[in-house]
């Protein structure tokens, strides 16, 4: 992705937030959450989670992007 649409994108996000009233603390929350969940999973790398929310009329799209090391085996019941 070239520098001008990654920062037309961070605009967009930036715009997005103050639109919904999300604050830093809630995306935190979430990421941290989000982390938690997929960690039970694979085994992530440490440069964290990024969660993107694009808002609709209809509603909210979730994105949410983690490079994993590894995937954990779980034994199914």
């Amino acid at each position: 992705m070239n520098e001008g649409r990654m920062a037309v994108n961070r605009l967009k996000n930036v715009l997005l937030k103050d639109k919904l009233d999300m604050s830093e603390g809630f995306m935190r929350a979430l990421r941290n959450d989000l982390g938690r969940v997929l960690s039970y999973y694979m085994r992530l790398r440490p440069e964290g989670i990024e969660v993107f929310i694009d808002g609709a009329d209809n509603g909210y799209t979730v994105r949410v992007k983690a490079s994993a090391e590894d995937i954990r085996q779980i034994k199914a019941i």
